[in-house]
């Protein structure tokens, strides 16, 4: 029989258990009466079975892999007798489970991972709390730190910046009152409930605010962590899940001198739907999620496989464009659009300019050009990144007709959430929303500048760029 070991959930032939639960319980502590921190490491256990010194409570200092030991002597370990774990365990952690089952339990487990049940033409994403797998026709491609914990913690913080705006209230005085790290984690546990679809709105009484969360601001928010790539662009480094994917299936092909045929997608784990969703993106086929029981019953598919581990680590670095340095270039619209159309840069300070001098209808024709260059440019070459950030920029500046601002609007809902995209562009974006504020009430870019401002909290930019954004923030709601 099979015991699989995973999370939340660990299942055997007639059990299921939670790692952490069977540890408190073997320890006689009640999981209500530990920290918050403490809860965050008992939750990333397996991510972590091979730290030492890796929990301190009740007086003990626990190492990762006593934790698991302690847990599993409220399991059955002596009637199974094949261990199935997730891609993202492959390794060291492997190595101090096997043993552990060994020297505790006397008795040697063969193991197979999850994607070794799947035939070579599927991918298996399994999503951990703070790490995932990604592996395809039986080879594990790539593990990434990202998983239940990122989404739940980054879309808490939106919420409660989102809320400081929309009060008015500010940190100083939430601070000053004692009440800050209550809200913060108020916040973090209702983004939890929304995200599991136990709700649909997020109250915070004492300050009498309630507003409803729909599907698609989950998934505006969550768009920095899940990403835009699709198969094909070019990927400099992976940044989010998306590009993580593209890039490992790269390197399969790189390697296995093969372009995957992907023809199945099977996802595991609990908070799976803003993967499912970015999957479906890449992959146009179905993705299915495969419940753990399933994992006990299928056959070995791949028993001997080659694994091709990378482990991207999603860096605090934000992309930065390099200026390109244009000579003026005089002209009006019309040469504005012959540059733009071969893509030279002469085109830019032509923009600069007629910003300054143009009125009336020419004006208002130029902002129309201005909407087609941002609708008609890219991220993949800087050229495309320089016209659309000068157009931005230029409408920015502009007193644009209710029509024109409509279809202005339009286009830059479709960039802002798009982060394969300049931080010089995020930042013009911002500034285009701060001066049209009230005229964005109900569209997505209402969403913009308080994602931003989550974004950016564990960059590296200037304290310059952080002030403008918070300063953005700040006075978005004001009239």
């Amino acid at each position: 029989m099979r015991l699989y070991l995973g999370y939340p959930d660990s299942v055997g032939e007639s059990e299921r258990f939670r790692l952490k639960d069977l540890f408190l319980k073997e320890v006689s502590v009640d999981y209500s009466s530990v920290p918050v921190e403490v809860k965050k490491k008992l939750l990333s256990l397996l991510d972590n079975v091979d730290k030492k010194r890796y929990l301190f409570l009740g007086e003990v200092l626990y190492d990762g892999i006593d934790i698991l030991e302690f847990a599993l002597f409220g399991v059955n370990v002596r009637d199974y007798d094949e261990l199935v774990l997730p891609g993202y365990l492959y390794g060291k952690p492997t190595h101090l489970i096997k043993n552990l089952l060994k020297d505790t339990f006397g008795k040697r487990f063969p193991v197979v991972y999850d994607f070794n049940l799947f035939d070579r033409n599927t991918i298996v994403v399994n999503v951990g709390y703070t790490r995932s797998s990604i592996s395809f026709g039986g080879k594990l491609l790539t593990v990434i730190s990202l998983g239940e914990f990122h989404f739940i913690d980054f879309f808490g913080n939106y919420l409660f910046n989102r809320f400081l705006g929309e009060t008015g209230i500010s940190n100083a005085k939430l601070r000053k009152e004692g009440v800050r790290g209550d809200i913060l984690d108020k916040c973090r546990s209702q983004a939890a409930r929304i995200l599991f679809g136990r709700t649909s709105k997020v109250e915070i009484p004492q300050f009498n605010y309630s507003r409803p969360i729909s599907k698609e601001e989950i998934d505006l928010v969550l768009s920095p962590l899940t990403g835009s790539a699709n198969y094909g662009e070019l990927i400099e480094k992976a940044a989010d899940f998306s590009s993580a994917v593209v890039n490992s299936l790269y390197t399969y092909e790189e390697l296995f001198r093969e372009r995957p045929k992907v023809k199945d997608v099977k996802l595991i784990g609990r908070l799976t739907f803003p993967f499912e969703r970015s999957l479906k993106k890449i992959f146009p086929i179905k993705v299915e999620k495969v419940k753990e029981e399933e994992l006990l019953k299928r056959g070995i598919v791949n028993k001997t496989f080659k694994v091709v581990v990378e482990k991207p680590s999603f860096k605090a670095e934000v992309l930065k464009l390099n200026p390109l340095q244009v000579e003026g270039v005089k002209g009006g619209i019309r040469e504005l659009r012959h540059f733009f159309r071969s893509r030279d840069p002469k085109g830019l300070p032509i923009i600069e300019r007629l910003t300054e001098e143009l009125k009336g209808k020419e004006l208002e024709d130029f902002a129309y050009e201005l909407i087609t260059v941002i609708k008609r440019s890219s991220f993949r070459r800087k050229e495309e990144v320089a016209y659309l950030n000068h157009s931005i920029a230029a409408l920015t500046r502009l007193e644009l007709p209710e029509s024109l601002l409509k279809k202005a609007v339009k286009e830059i809902e479709r960039r802002a959430f798009n982060w394969q995209l300049p931080f010089e562009t995020k930042v013009n974006i911002l500034y285009f929303c701060y001066r049209n504020r009230e005229k964005l009430r109900g569209s997505n870019l209402e969403v913009f500048p308080f994602l931003m401002l989550t974004y950016i909290r564990n960059k590296k930019v200037t304290e310059g760029e952080k002030n403008f954004v918070r300063t953005v923030c700040e006075k978005f709601y004001l009239s």
